[in-house]
């Protein structure tokens, strides 16, 4: 055994319950929405499209005359987890889902605040992967310099004791095995066959029910793709600074025998090693990175004049290195509220062993024919 092996107590939970509704000390990785750091979050995800990497694009193939940043940009700001609210040390902490909804388009020089609460504790008697468990819930509110609310999101973590993690764990049987030759020409097939829609516009009136989006892959999964992630997205401690916050906070470390120092355990998403320590056999990706890959797919699907207004996903299973994931999604309902013209689509995130690892819903508005003046609804200034 490696890491802290903490307990679920009620002295602990009384301890984590007092933070609900108070504001939690948070650090942010981003606060502006700079050209770079808009190019580096996508390259960070692996998309591609130019709304996102050529300012030029912006200006001149759309009404917005700047470069606009994904809605899954917010994640760079600050990830929006249950984690946040601490509590339970030495408990492990899996990132359960978001559920997110978007009010203002995020564009180039925006600067960006956040702020977090924790909003509920919920017990669990008994849970699939390790017993008795502990889900926690956080809000966080992001706005913009003019003090307008761009987005709202809820994200939940679920807390399982390592011990009965390493006893139970219903991942143990997962094995990181080589792809198919099949597999690897389905993989590489759909990058090459990935759709952006771009400028193209994509009118609410020609969606039809069951209309499919183009899916998007990624990996295998590799270290290199979590460390793009993470360049873009995470606040990584290291060198003095991470020995200062682990000897602040052990019950968050643990000594490595082979790198003969303290790791955070985080390290779970990096190293085989930490990841057999809480019964899963290999590195696995952060669970929130594949909510930004669902979002790439999307984004591709709506174009340049569509807007991401809800997207809700779980992280139901794990996706360790060597895995290949396709986002994938079908439109299950289009309809108008109010003055808007939206679509529901069915999303998720599947492996190359066909098991769904990530199941959500999004809702998008679109531009209607209809509508004199066009877009012009879409995004209020």
């Amino acid at each position: 055994m490696l890491m802290p092996d903490g307990k679920i107590t009620k002295k602990g939970l009384n301890q984590l319950r007092s933070r609900i509704g108070v504001d939690l000390r948070v650090r942010q990785y981003n606060e502006e929405a700079s050209q770079d750091a808009i190019r580096q979050f996508a390259s960070g995800i692996g998309d591609p499209n130019p709304m996102w990497h050529d300012p030029g694009h912006g200006f001149k193939s759309t009404r917005f005359g700047t470069m606009i940043a994904p809605p899954t940009f917010l994640y760079s700001i600050l990830v929006p987890t249950g984690a946040l609210a601490g509590g339970l040390p030495g408990v492990h902490s899996f990132f359960g889902g978001n559920d997110w909804e978007w009010y203002k388009t995020i564009r180039a020089d925006d600067k960006l605040s956040a702020k977090a609460q924790l909003s509920d504790v919920v017990e669990k008697d008994q849970s699939e992967a390790a017993g008795r468990s502990v889900i926690q819930y956080v809000d966080v509110i992001y706005k913009n310099q003019h003090d307008d609310v761009v987005a709202k999101a809820k994200g939940w973590a679920i807390r399982c004791e390592r011990g009965a993690l390493r006893e139970k764990s219903k991942y143990v049987n997962l094995s990181r095995s080589p792809l198919t030759k099949d597999q690897i020409q389905l993989i590489e097939r759909t990058y090459d066959e990935e759709k952006i829609r771009g400028d193209k516009i994509r009118y609410w009136d020609d969606v039809k029910e069951g209309d499919v989006i183009t899916p998007v892959a990624k990996g295998p999964l590799a270290l290199g793709d979590i460390q793009a992630y993470c360049s873009t997205t995470l606040p990584v401690l290291a060198y003095g600074a991470l020995l200062r916050y682990l000897k602040k906070h052990p019950a968050y470390g643990y000594h490595h025998p082979q790198s003969n120092r303290l790791e955070p355990v985080e390290r779970v998403n990096q190293d085989d090693y930490a990841a057999a320590d809480i019964g899963i056999p290999a590195a696995f990706d952060y669970g929130h990175d594949r909510i930004c890959w669902i979002g790439h797919a999307l984004t591709n699907w709506m174009g340049d004049e569509g807007f991401l207004k809800k997207l809700y996903v779980e992280i139901r299973r794990p996706v360790l290195f060597g895995d290949a994931i396709f986002c994938k999604g079908n439109v299950v309902r289009k309809y108008k509220e109010g003055d808007e013209f939206l679509v529901d689509l069915e999303i998720w995130a599947e492996n190359h062993r066909s098991e769904i690892t990530a199941p959500g819903q999004a809702t998008i508005k679109l531009v209607c024919k209809e509508v004199p003046g066009g877009h012009s609804y879409l995004y209020p200034n």
